[in-house]
């Protein structure tokens, strides 16, 4: 195996691994609090799960790399050295506690300590077995299906995903877009927003709430390798926002430069 393969390959089999121990879990035993993340947030029993399994893969490998994930924080793993792999172990958590069958398991290697040094993007959704998967300069894809930029009018926005769908952002972000876009979905999690509209699944995506680089480390580079404009929420904020757990950023994707500005109007 190559050096990219074998990261891949390292990648898929955590990503089986976190379906095979939370799939099946009850909702009730899911939703347990055990304490807060590195992030901040609440840590629930599915995701110290998650990330337990993917920790013991990554681990187990015997390769050196620096770990940022949402729940440990960022550790140092087989040694000094090596690059930097970012680790969303369940982006969805709110969906995958109630039930929801709208979640994923997200893994992106990066050469570097930025957004812009992210070479590999895996992001499993756990809902539908979707396999989203990018390597800079060599396209994404799902379920093995290259990903192509779409034959639309690109400035159409009859389907928004909108996360961070609070209220009190979404109020007014409607009545501003209002007779620009068709319908709004939220689906809670910014890696699958982003993997939906890289495949045209939608016309762009927007997040009103502020999100990490644990969120969409792998997605953007799957949107990105897909023909599609992402921004943070700027394009040209991308590449030098740091892969920690202390950046929060809004994230926009688009296909073209005049709906990243009309969307990125919003926040």
């Amino acid at each position: 195996m190559t050096g990219a393969e074998g990261w891949l390959a390292l990648f898929r089999r955590a990503c089986d691994e976190v379906g095979a121990r939370v799939g099946d879990m009850d909702p009730a035993q899911r939703r347990q609090p055990v304490g807060r993340g590195a992030g901040g947030d609440v840590t629930m029993v599915v995701d110290q799960v998650a990330e337990d399994v993917v920790i013991e893969v990554l681990a187990g490998s015997g390769r050196p790399m620096r770990l940022v994930s949402e729940e440990i924080g960022e550790r140092q793993l087989g040694g000094p050295g090596g690059p930097v792999v970012v680790v969303d172990p369940i982006d969805g958590s709110l969906n995958a506690k109630r039930g929801l069958p709208v979640f994923a398991t997200s893994i992106a290697l990066a050469e570097g300590p930025a957004m812009g040094d992210v070479t590999l993007g895996v992001i499993r959704d756990h809902g539908t077995g979707e396999e989203w998967i990018a390597e800079r300069g060599r396209g994404a894809r799902v379920d093995g299906r290259l990903l192509t930029p779409l034959d639309h009018d690109a400035t159409a926005l009859d389907l928004l995903l909108v996360e961070g769908s609070y209220p009190s952002k979404v109020g007014p972000a409607a009545a501003a877009l209002d007779g620009r876009v068709g319908r709004f979905r939220a689906l809670g999690s910014l890696a699958l927003s982003l993997c939906h509209a890289g495949a045209g699944r939608c016309d762009a995506m927007v997040g009103l709430g502020p999100g990490r680089s644990v969120d969409v480390a792998a997605a953007q580079l799957v949107a990105r390798e897909a023909g599609l404009l992402v921004g943070l929420p700027r394009v040209a904020d991308l590449a030098a926002t740091p892969l920690d757990l202390d950046a929060r950023f809004h994230v926009v994707a688009a296909r073209d430069a005049a709906t990243m500005d009309l969307l990125a109007g919003l926040l």
